[in-house]
């Protein structure tokens, strides 16, 4: 895994950039969605009944981990008696690493199955995309795999997504964030392509229920960062544009309800398609500066993903209101009046201020254990990172090395983006 990314390259960084641009929306837009989204215990049933015509052999691996293991052998209930052979893979671990991603690969080769299910989190999800990869196409080089290159994949499974957060959105999307351990220090790269996006997606609230209050609150706002981000990128589409909306809505409404009460069934629910409908929205338009900014330094200083991207909401629309004046449609969106765009982005920003603080997370980095000789030691490289993120090229407004850098130390102190 020595090679970079193949998005690190400033001639791919430029085009991605350009493809954003109007006058390409006309000509290209695509919008990639699993086959089939279901709902609910019904919903459930009916997927392993339908799959079952689907697959000739009928064997189904299923990757979850220790914690999530019993919402596990509920699905595979569901398979064995739609006929399938199961087996639980239970080892998937928080922000994936590639030397797990092989060893899952190896796994799935032993047991050749033609369907792939991945109950869990957002990590569990990008593994088993990953680890899919690898078992359809043993000793690909993973940071080979680009939008712009296709696979075939699918010639031995398909892959089917059962959430039990609400916030990444995984089930829907064609990313998978994983951990280069072959550096020091690791680092998170993205993994992308269309062929990835999984077959199906099953929402199950109850898989949802009894998530302890800060990781509810962490993953829903990964989400709010998902559809806003979604919102503002330069690969905003109409489609995107409805879809990151009522996530945002949604998430308003219902996040809080979920955060208060863990067993709040209907707060679950709504989350859960807010998470999705979110995955939709960013799925196809991408996250920006939040995401590129939020895996740096999360994956640095040990923040949770979902935190660490909500906290640069405020600082990324502060900064994208300088090339692009969108900002001033999601506040009408979202109920903000205001007499000029100066008052409208002032109270946009101060919206998203306020609801990161009614979860009790500060908007300044130094207010989450970081000290200020430990950011100095380690900006340079989280800004490099940063920067040589797969989601810097997405946004709105051209950015820099620079730039990046001084966002982060604005972030770090809760200053708003002046420049």
């Amino acid at each position: 895994m020595a090679a970079k990314m193949w998005y690190i390259d400033p001639v791919m960084q430029t085009m991605l950039s350009t493809m954003g641009g109007e006058a390409i929306k006309e000509i290209y837009g695509h919008f990639f969605a699993p086959r089939a989204i279901f709902t609910g215990r019904i919903g459930a049933t009916a997927l392993s009944m339908l799959v079952a015509f689907m697959r000739e052999r009928r064997k189904a691996f299923i990757l979850s981990d220790t914690v999530v293991e019993r919402h596990a052998r509920s699905v595979a209930k569901d398979f064995q008696e739609a006929g399938f052979q199961t087996t639980i893979w239970n080892e998937s671990a928080p922000e994936p690493p590639v030397s797990l991603v092989e060893k899952c690969a190896a796994e799935m080769t032993k047991f050749e199955p033609d369907l792939i299910i991945a109950v869990g989190g957002g990590s569990t999800m990008d593994l088993a995309k990953a680890a899919w990869i690898l078992y359809e196409l043993p000793g690909y080089d993973l940071k080979a795999v680009s939008p712009l290159l296709p696979m075939g994949l699918r010639k031995k499974a398909l892959l089917a997504a059962y959430p039990t957060t609400s916030g990444t959105g995984s089930e829907v999307t064609w990313a998978s964030v994983l951990t280069d351990d072959s550096v020091t220090p690791p680092v998170k790269i993205e993994v992308s392509s269309a062929e990835i996006v999984p077959d199906f997606a099953v929402l199950l609230p109850e898989f949802t229920v009894g998530m302890p209050p800060m990781l509810t609150a962490g993953t829903g706002l990964d989400a709010l960062a998902h559809s806003v981000d979604g919102y503002l990128t330069c690969y905003d589409t109409d489609i995107c544009d409805a879809l990151a909306i009522k996530s945002i809505e949604l998430i308003f409404k219902f996040l809080p309800r979920a955060y208060k009460n863990p067993n709040d069934m209907e707060a679950r629910y709504r989350m859960q398609l807010a998470a999705t409908i979110a995955g939709l929205a960013f799925g196809n338009s991408q996250a920006a500066l939040t995401h590129s900014l939020g895996h740096s330094v999360g994956k640095v200083f040990g923040i949770h993903h979902g935190i660490a991207v909500s906290i640069f909401i405020p600082y990324a629309i502060q900064y994208y209101s300088r090339a692009s004046k969108k900002y001033v449609q999601l506040a009408q969106k979202i109920g903000i009046e205001a007499k000029d765009e100066e008052e409208c982005l002032q109270k946009l920003v101060d919206r998203f201020k306020e609801f990161l603080l009614s979860f009790k997370v500060p908007y300044a980095l130094k207010e989450h254990g970081i000290t200020k000789e430990r950011w100095q030691k380690n900006l340079a490289d989280v800004a490099k990172h940063a920067w040589e993120d797969a989601c810097t090229g997405a946004s709105p407004r051209p950015t820099s090395i620079i730039d990046i850098k001084k966002m982060l130390d604005y972030a770090y102190e809760g200053k708003d983006i002046d420049f």
